[in-house]
């Protein structure tokens, strides 16, 4: 894997891999003001951890807003279908099975999440 591929994988397992079974109470209210209307198997599958629209806050603390994953540096499609093809990048909470056409539609919505502006929300 490159230093790409890592970087991905780092601020996915970073993030997602404390402790979930000891999870703090989010602060704050979501606010919904995504670049693209979030695909419904994103929002189902994904929005059950992660915040996945523009300053939101992920229901899971632990779990990384997608606006964050798609702001990191070193994030393009390519690193993100490269981690989300591999289960075991996952951390062990992350318990989801993609086929490829989910990889994709991740990953083109978080790329629609990048923007040069973006500054991660306080919550």
């Amino acid at each position: 894997m490159n230093s790409s591929g890592m970087m991905i994988v780092a601020v996915f397992t970073l993030a997602a891999c404390a402790a979930y079974d000891t999870q703090p109470e989010t602060t704050g209210t979501p606010v919904a003001v995504a670049s693209a209307e979030v695909p419904a198997f994103v929002s189902g599958v994904c929005g059950e951890c992660h915040a996945v629209t523009l300053d939101a806050i992920s229901p899971n603390p632990q779990a990384p807003g997608f606006a964050d994953i798609a702001n990191s540096p070193g994030v393009t499609r390519e690193t993100l279908e490269t981690f989300l093809s591999d289960a075991h990048n996952y951390p062990m909470q992350m318990d989801v099975d993609l086929v490829q056409e989910d990889i994709e539609l991740i990953a083109d919505y978080l790329m629609t999440l990048q923007s040069e502006e973006y500054s991660k929300p306080q919550g």
